[in-house]
C-alpha cells in the first residue's frame, strides 16, 4: 500500500498545499509551470494592480479550492485502486482548475496572488480579512 504522503503528493500535479505559519494555503498550478513561475519576480506595481482587484475572487476561489482538497484528500487516501487514485486525483485538479476560472482568474494570476499573500504579512492580514467575509 502507497504511503499517504505518495498518494497527497500524486494530487500535487494541479494542487501544491504550503503552510504558511499554520495557515494551510492552497496554490493551483499547472506542474510545468511552477518552476518558471518561481523564477519570475514580478514588479511590486504590476502585483499590486493584480491584487487589489482580485482578492475577493481570490479569496472565493481559494475557498472552494480548500473544500475541493478536504473533499479529495479522503478519497484519494480511501481508493486502494492506483487506476481509482488517478482518476479522483484528475478529477480533483479538473474541479479547482474549474474554481478558479469560475471566479474569474487564470491560474497564473491565481498563482501570483498566492504567491503575494505568502511573501507579504499586510497582504495576507489583508485576504484573511476578505476571506471571513466571503460566503
Amino acid at each position: 500500500m502507497k504511503s499517504i504522503a505518495m498518494r497527497l503528493q500524486k494530487l500535487g500535479v494541479l494542487l501544491v498545499v504550503p503552510s504558511v505559519l499554520g495557515l494551510g494555503f492552497l496554490s493551483v498550478a499547472n506542474a510545468q509551470n511552477v518552476n518558471s513561475q518561481s523564477q519570475g519576480v514580478e514588479s511590486q506595481p504590476a502585483q499590486k494592480e493584480l491584487i487589489e482587484p482580485n482578492l475577493q475572487p481570490f479569496a472565493g476561489a481559494y475557498k472552494e479550492i480548500s473544500q475541493i482538497h478536504s473533499t479529495y484528500k479522503e478519497r484519494i487516501m480511501q481508493a486502494d485502486d492506483p487506476s481509482k487514485t488517478e482518476s479522483l486525483q484528475q478529477e480533483a485538479n479538473e474541479k479547482m482548475s474549474q474554481a478558479v476560472t469560475d471566479h474569474g482568474l487564470t491560474i497564473s494570476d491565481y498563482n501570483a496572488i498566492f504567491q503575494s499573500i505568502q511573501n507579504d504579512p499586510a497582504l495576507k492580514e489583508e485576504f484573511m480579512t476578505v476571506l471571513n467575509r466571503t460566503q
